[in-house]
């Protein structure tokens, strides 16, 4: 046979299978129809007539033979179990359930019935057609829903929040880390200054590279400084106004952590060179007077804070934006420790870190292993104020009981 027999072959029975379709949809419309009168009807006679008709047929069905009505019995039975076909979801892990081979579309319309029921304007296409745009998106959504993660496993996932509530301590900070975190990006070429060429490792498309081996090795130096203030007590302020609000939150977790104090939305010059000025607005009752536990004395007498109480370290997230800080600083004689980028003078600060300060993953990243610096030193603080208080409880409980010993 010639393609175009063929064609035409398999265009007359698909136009024979769709009419046969129509037909069987044809046939169903009117069963319907038909049920719906016979319905109506029923429910227009009267009781009495429907029960008189009930007992002439149970008295037909007595008259009746018992082996043919158990006969007819087990042919309705062998026809039910071969004509029913469950739905794919609920045969699947059946193996003795037969399909039906005579009819496919049995076994595919009722799985598409029982599953896409909630879809009324849903109309599903005959066996011999591929599946509608509709279909195949209904079949996308299922299957995305049974068989989406199937077998993924996701691993190294970098979750932004980790670096503020989980943040790495320095030492297990790594180069992949900084660089993962976009700490080697400097500025361009432009705003490049000299006195930066220390840290720079090299240039790739107009811009700095920052070299992170200089960055570890002034982190670790930064972070020491930092354990020691917050170990001895020291009054830590940190100093970030970036617009976004990720950072300031960064910032505001990062101080509580440490038990600091923060500057998220301006820095207002005279803070420190200039501070009864500025705060003359502020009442005295919120000065309050605390211990090396971190805890309120209770002493009122604040007659003693005549002179103004300054800061014993300044950390700068954005030294460039925050100059009359950093000048406030140098002329007030106190460290700052401040993020250093390539368009920043290293030595205006006291420990500079070459860092990229525009990036929110890398601040972020930096603020954390400060932070948590600043922790483990006043951790180490209230351990070392609870082992000498255990020592004076020891030490007090052996000279009673020498003086018990003393007196029998």
């Amino acid at each position: 046979m010639s393609q175009k027999e063929l064609r035409n072959k398999e265009i007359q029975e698909a136009l024979a299978l769709e009419e046969e379709a129509f037909q069987r949809s044809k046939e169903i419309r009117e069963l319907k129809f038909q049920t719906v009168e016979m319905i109506s009807s029923l429910n227009k006679t009267p009781s009495t007539l429907i029960n008189s008709r009930l007992q002439k047929l149970q008295q037909d069905l007595d008259n009746l033979p018992a082996d043919k009505v158990k006969q007819l019995d087990e042919e309705l039975q062998e026809f039910m179990n071969s004509q029913v076909a469950l739905p794919t979801i609920d045969s699947i892990n059946r193996p003795w359930v037969s399909k039906n081979s005579s009819d496919d579309s049995s076994s595919r319309l009722v799985p598409t019935q029982s599953k896409f029921g909630s879809y009324p304007n849903l109309r599903t296409t005959p066996d011999y057609k591929g599946y509608s745009d509709q279909e195949l998106y209904l079949r996308q959504l299922n299957h995305a829903r049974l068989c989406g993660k199937a077998g993924s496993k996701l691993s190294n996932v970098y979750r932004p929040h980790h670096d503020i509530r989980y943040p790495p301590s320095v030492n297990d900070t790594t180069i992949a880390n900084l660089m993962a975190a976009g700490c080697h990006f400097g500025t361009s070429k432009q705003s490049w200054r000299e006195s930066t060429q220390p840290f720079i490792y090299g240039e790739y498309n107009g811009i700095h590279l920052i070299d992170l081996n200089v960055t570890i090795e002034r982190l670790k130096y930064a972070c020491n400084v930092i354990k020691g203030v917050a170990e001895k007590g020291g009054i830590i302020v940190y100093v970030g106004t970036h617009k976004n609000t990720s950072v300031q939150n960064a910032l505001i977790a990062a101080a509580k952590k440490s038990k600091g104090y923060y500057v998220s939305k301006r820095w207002i010059p005279g803070i420190i060179s200039n501070f009864i000025e500025v705060t003359g607005q502020i009442k005295k009752e919120i000065m309050v007077e605390v211990d090396m536990e971190d805890n309120l004395t209770g002493n009122n007498d604040l007659r003693f804070h005549g002179k103004v109480l300054k800061p014993d370290l300044v950390v700068l997230l954005n030294p460039l934006e925050n100059r009359n800080c950093v000048n406030e600083c140098a002329a007030s004689n106190i460290p700052t420790v401040g993020l250093c980028d390539t368009d920043m003078e290293p030595s205006l600060l006291t420990y500079p870190i070459p860092c990229n300060d525009d990036s929110i993953r890398a601040v972020t990243l930096m603020l954390g292993i400060l932070s948590r610096a600043a922790e483990d030193g006043m951790n180490a603080r209230l351990n070392a104020i609870n082992e000498h208080k255990e020592a004076q409880a020891e030490i007090a409980k052996a000279i009673n009981s020498s003086e018990k010993a003393a007196i029998q």
